[in-house]
């Protein structure tokens, strides 16, 4: 039986050279030129192929230069067969292999590869379905559950607010103290389950963006103004200035006004007290397109650069204690972005350890043809929301 040569194992055809003769061959070689190995062992690479390869076999500092070269090779019956050669040395062993190359041999790896990169295709898009189908049954498990608690919680608040109604002349101060602690919590708990059922739904494409025509410096005014008693309750200015009087564009309102309070929050959490949290809002022009930039700017610890990315994703914390400290869960940010992206927007962050943080968002300018401007926040229950999403300042 004839002995597997090395470079067999890996598919090649081979010629052992040693001292610049040939040692052994590849069974391969064998099938290509019809040569027993003991017909052509001792002779030299010459007696085999058509080319000046002498100098590159006499001297080993040039076969290490050596790619691809071009020649012929005769088999037995003086048929010429056109093939690419490399060499390759194998170090202490003073041996020298010549790998060769068909046309065949290149078909053979093009479509060696190419099975391999289908496989590949094949695995991954496999992988991607099944990351999808868990990310959807965890998103509709996150559903589930934030429905199954968002009642029983509903049910406690709309009974405290009854209690706080109906009995109002008849509660003590300390019973006054735990309805209101009752009323906290129940607002935390509402804010976290709303977050929660609406990332859901963005990443899902079930929840509807509702476009009205707004004034959106007045509805960004009034979201600002109306969270300015939570800022007072930790001693931090709040501030709002606008580069125009007005700008009318299309926008749903509500989530708008979750995006703004979520970055207010943020803001207000992280500033400490005598510190000041701004809120700005401007315009530009890029070509035919029109932006509008909303920032609210704060004076807190700051999110370190390698952190910056990670703030926007579910769950993401810049700092575990911190954000244990201020009660921070990791949902509203990463709520901004997918409001901002639902609005054809982007964000944007800057921050420096120590010297605060300010978010950017850039919103092209929209507007409906067929709809009237809405005036203001006229008739929606705005107090609601703020109370829910500041219930960590409830006092």
């Amino acid at each position: 039986m004839m002995k597997q040569h090395p470079a067999e194992r890996e598919g090649g055809t081979s010629i052992t050279l040693r001292n610049g003769f040939v040692k052994d061959v590849s069974q391969s070689f064998t099938s290509l030129t019809g040569y027993m190995p003991e017909m052509v062992t001792g002779k030299t690479i010459e007696d085999l192929l058509v080319n000046d390869l002498k100098a590159t076999v006499e001297k080993p500092e040039l076969i290490k230069q050596s790619e691809n070269l071009h020649c012929f090779i005769f088999n037995r019956w003086m048929k010429p067969e056109e093939v690419d050669i490399s060499f390759t040395e194998c170090g202490a062993s003073g041996e020298t292999i010549v790998s060769i190359h068909t046309a065949d041999t290149y078909k053979d790896i093009e479509r060696s590869l190419r099975e391999k990169y289908e496989k590949l295709l094949e695995k991954e898009k496999a992988e991607k379905e099944e990351l999808k189908k868990a990310l959807k049954a965890k998103d509709e498990y996150f559903m589930f559950i934030a429905h199954e608690l968002k009642t029983p919680l509903a049910i406690i608040h709309s009974a405290v607010q009854a209690i706080e109604y109906l009995c109002k002349n008849e509660l003590s101060e300390k019973l006054r103290g735990f309805l209101q602690k009752i009323k906290q919590n129940t607002h935390k708990q509402l804010r976290l389950i709303n977050n929660i059922l609406d990332i859901s739904r963005l990443n899902a494409g079930g929840l509807k963006i509702n476009r009205q025509n707004i004034d959106i410096v007045d509805l960004a005014r009034e979201i600002t103004e109306s969270v300015k008693l939570y800022a007072q309750q930790k001693n931090i200015t709040l501030g709002f200035d606008a580069a125009m009087d007005s700008k009318i564009m299309a926008i749903d309102e509500d989530m708008f006004e979750r995006m703004l309070l979520n970055l207010l929050s943020n803001a207000i959490k992280f500033t400490p007290a005598g510190g000041q949290v701004h809120v700005s809002i401007s315009e530009t022009h890029s070509g035919q397109k029109e932006y509008v930039w909303i920032t609210v700017k704060d004076q807190g610890i700051g999110i370190p650069e390698d952190k910056q990315e990670l703030v926007f994703e579910c769950f993401g914390q810049a700092d575990y204690t911190l954000a244990r400290q201020t009660g921070g869960t990791g949902i509203g940010l990463s709520l901004v972005k997918k409001i901002v992206s639902a609005f054809g927007g982007e964000v944007f962050l800057e921050s420096r350890i120590g010297e605060g943080s300010t978010f950017k968002i850039q919103l092209p300018v929209y507007v409906e043809q067929e709809s009237k401007a809405c005036e203001g926040m006229a008739g929606r229950n705005l107090s609601q929301f703020v109370a829910m999403e500041f219930s960590d300042y409830l006092s």
